[in-house]
């Protein structure tokens, strides 16, 4: 069965039935995150598109139990269909590699599924942490890839648009500067997450809200601009 999630946003009306505006609370609710993904990218923002998709996963899983440590991952796995252990079986990071070694790691890469959940998280961590595609810190144990590239097509049926590796010759068979790099499509990635939290809210409905310890005060963003539609 095929999910679609309605994402246009709540008009949201305050206890004197005022319009939209004056003022509404935006929660920061699965629906509401993946609708102004959406929206973002339709405006042509993709850095906003791309840094609330990211959060996306992790938002829902906690969602459902803070407690568990690879939620993030075990959720997009889940929703996603991303493989949930690393293609690579020994990930070598270090910069100077047998060019055997390369081809290895290479030909590991290119087969289906090169993309993983793990791979997932580190892209996160570069996105929100240092604002770029670096693959760097203590995660990166867990992911081949030095960069996670992103581009924007027209097309959306392909997640990975390609991946290679760069590097220079030092001798007798070993690379120097060697970096390892996947481009993705943001344009598929979106359409991925979509459908997955789709598949999520169909599954927990009640789920679609913003988590909160406190009073309902304290949830979402209070917009007190006057309506512009």
């Amino acid at each position: 069965m095929c999910l679609e999630l309605d994402l246009s946003l709540s008009e949201a009306k305050n206890e004197t039935n005022s319009p939209q505006g004056t003022p509404r609370i935006i929660e920061r609710s699965p629906r509401n995150l993946i609708g102004e993904a959406r929206m973002a990218f339709d405006a042509g923002l993709l850095i906003s598109c791309l840094t609330v998709l990211v959060t996306i996963p992790d938002v829902c899983s906690n969602l459902i139990d803070s407690g568990i440590k690879d939620g993030q991952r075990d959720w997009c796995t889940k929703y996603l269909g991303l493989p949930d252990v690393p293609v690579v079986d020994s990930i070598d990071r270090s910069r100077e590699q047998s060019r055997d070694h390369i081809e290895r790691t290479m030909s590991a890469l290119t087969r289906e599924d090169n993309f993983t959940a793990f791979d997932f998280c580190q892209l996160r961590n570069a996105v929100l942490h240092t604002g770029s595609s670096v693959v760097d810190g203590a995660g990166a144990k867990y992911s081949p890839f030095h960069s996670i590239g992103i581009q924007a097509c027209d097309d959306d049926s392909q997640l990975v648009i390609g991946y290679g590796v760069t590097s220079s010759s030092v001798t007798n068979g070993v690379e120097g500067d060697c970096r390892i790099k996947i481009t993705l499509n943001l344009t598929a990635l979106l359409a991925r997450m979509e459908k997955g939290a789709a598949r999520f809210l169909n599954e927990y409905p009640d789920l679609d809200r913003e988590k909160g310890k406190w009073d309902y005060l304290t949830l979402g963003i209070v917009d007190f601009r006057a309506p512009t539609r």
